[in-house]
């Protein structure tokens, strides 16, 4: 099943149910469970985090700032699961505290032009 009838399969599922924000963390579990992770070659103290050549975020340890990709991750939970900018960083927030173990400080979209090139 790809991503995206994954997605569809469990919009399906909310509509069906009435379960509020289920998909989206399943859907957040899925593509944490799936990144890979190493240090950058340019800057020691960025963790980048992968699935195959795709960047899907990046951990800055000094300062603890976490910055996830706006395409693939944000978007996708604002278009398909309609979830506005608060939801959605709590919901980052979780999984990064749950699922990767990282102490963050701060969380924040990579979409401007500095970190679009990771992205």
């Amino acid at each position: 099943m790809s991503d995206l009838e994954f997605i569809k399969s469990l919009k399906s599922y909310r509509d069906k149910y009435n379960r509020d924000r289920l998909p989206e963390n399943i859907f957040l579990y899925r593509l944490f469970s799936k990144l890979e992770s190493k240090q950058s070659i340019e800057n020691k103290d960025i963790i980048i985090y992968f699935i195959g050549n795709q960047v899907y975020a990046n951990y800055f340890q000094k300062n603890k700032d976490f910055y996830y990709c706006y395409y693939k991750i944000y978007s996708v939970l604002k278009s398909e699961f309609g979830l506005n900018r608060q939801k959605i960083t709590r919901l980052i927030q979780g999984m990064v505290d749950d699922y990767l173990k990282l102490e963050i400080i701060y969380i924040e979209l990579m979409n401007n032009s500095r970190m679009k090139q990771f992205c």
